[in-house]
């Protein structure tokens, strides 16, 4: 079976629906991670998929292919990511996939693939998924695995806010981009205690708005002027899977998704004094600082929720963070992105402080910060960009703090943290584009950054700068 490489990415599979995936190749993939899961003698597996067109179809694809090579599947219908990995603690399964290409426009799908109670998929795993399929490999089982549907809904909504105890009444705007989390939000939301006032949650995996991506600027924007209209305490946005969010605070003001790894920060070292908290290299020069003016542990960690949560681990952390918008939560939680639990957890502080959101962060260091932006680059091209554009970086800053693949192993760009702010230029590991953020403290200086930024980025004739891929490219304007 020949899949395009290129869909192996270093934590998931994703590529776009007909030219890169279809049923016969979804089905292959199901066949291999069923062979995978053999050899580490797991033989269950729950399997969900998000809104996206496409998802009913590969989800029946992929539970063929499964149950070829002998696992027994536990069918958790459309769902929320998060959902997926609670069933594995439910049904105790370390098997699970969950049919999604999250943030990635509607022509793309994809599979995020557990290796345990709620881990995911590394480069090792990916590659050795990939080879099954190229070598046809498989694991030819004597009985075909069994099959049975499950609802997980209620048990999931009880999970989550057994956890969380809210002590005043929110209204909320809930805005999900016609994604799954429409399904789901609302409803757990009000079962908190909240006041729900519902924005494009009506299911709609072509995505008719646009993509729901909380990163992007055009969608936060939507949801603050909704904020404004409504008089609501917060606001929030959530990607197409449910597992990442944005959120707005009752000013109307964006908070990008770093000031929300912040707070968490604060919030758990003032129980957890002394504690290791990751964050990715994308994040603003606030998280280091209010990690450490709280009495922690500031530990940067390379991109993507499959490192993140590993590392974690490794350095037994009691919590991780992204810019995307990814948060894990390992003192009252399982450890895995959440975005109900995650906005479920922002009101519970408040409610405990008393305070608006706003007031919340009010005492943070301030920097003038760029959203995430990106910009097309073809796969094939963009780690050779990232490499050049980060030789000439260096130069251009000698007196700069580097982080780069000489600091973190394996690191897919390069960071430059000044007295004032950071700059960083890295690829990503799901699309074909490359990602970029920076920030200031003085005006004057981010202007000069952002146009440093983007004389740099029109040296190389392979940025796609008109692309579905691309996000936030008006912030270099």
């Amino acid at each position: 079976m020949k899949i395009n490489p290129e869909v192996f990415r270093n934590y998931d599979i994703r590529g776009v629906v007909d030219k890169d995936l279809d049923a016969v190749k979804v089905e292959a993939i199901g066949k291999a991670y069923g062979a995978f899961l053999r050899r580490r003698k797991i033989a269950h597996a729950v399997v969900g998929c998000d809104c996206r067109l496409t998802g009913d179809e590969y989800k029946v694809a992929l539970i063929k292919g499964m149950r070829s090579a002998g696992i027994n599947i536990i069918d958790i219908g459309m769902v929320m990511t998060q959902m997926m990995y609670y069933a594995q603690y439910l049904y105790q399964t370390n098997g699970g996939v969950m049919i999604t290409a999250s943030h990635n426009p509607a022509n793309y799908n994809g599979m995020k693939i557990a290796i345990g109670y709620s881990q995911t998929t590394g480069p090792e795993e990916v590659l050795e998924i990939k080879k099954i399929i190229d070598e046809e490999k498989y694991y030819d089982s004597p009985k075909e695995g069994s099959y049975e549907k499950r609802d997980s809904t209620e048990d999931y909504y009880h999970d989550v806010l057994k956890r969380i105890v809210l002590r005043k009444k929110f209204k909320v705007i809930v805005d999900s981009g016609h994604g799954t989390t429409g399904m789901y939000i609302p409803e757990i939301f009000r079962q908190a205690g909240c006041d729900v006032v519902e924005k494009y949650t009506k299911i709609d995996g072509s995505f008719p708005i646009g993509t729901p991506d909380p990163t992007a600027k055009k969608v936060m924007d939507r949801v603050a002027e909704s904020v404004l209209e409504e008089k609501a305490d917060l606001g929030i946005a959530f990607d197409g899977d449910g597992d990442r969010i944005g959120m707005v605070d009752e000013k109307g003001d964006v908070l990008w998704n770093d000031v929300l790894v912040a707070i968490f920060a604060k919030e758990i070292l003032e129980r957890f004094p002394g504690s290791k908290i990751i964050y990715n290299t994308l994040c603003s020069q606030i998280v280091r600082e209010v990690i450490e003016s709280n009495g922690g542990i500031p530990v940067m960690w390379k991109t993507g929720h499959s490192f993140i949560k590993a590392k974690i681990a490794e350095e037994n952390a009691a919590f991780g963070g992204e810019l995307s918008g990814h948060f894990f939560f390992a003192d009252n939680a399982y450890g895995h992105d959440d975005g109900s639990y995650a906005s479920l957890r922002i009101m519970e502080y408040l409610s405990e402080k008393n305070q608006t959101l706003s007031q919340l962060y009010k005492s943070f260091p301030k920097f003038i910060s760029s959203p995430e932006i990106k910009i097309g680059c073809p796969d094939n091209k963009k780690a050779k960009v990232i490499k050049d554009l980060s030789v000439i970086f260096k130069k251009d800053f000698p007196d700069a703090e580097i982080t780069d693949d000489t600091v973190i192993p394996d690191d897919d760009g390069t960071r430059a943290d000044f007295e004032d702010g950071m700059m960083i230029f890295r690829y990503s590991q799901n699309g074909p584009y490359i990602t970029i953020k920076f920030e200031a403290k003085d005006q004057a200086i981010y202007d000069e950054r952002k146009r440093y930024v983007k004389n740099m980025l029109e040296r190389y004739p392979d940025m796609i700068w008109e692309d579905e891929l691309c996000v936030n490219l008006e912030s270099l304007e």
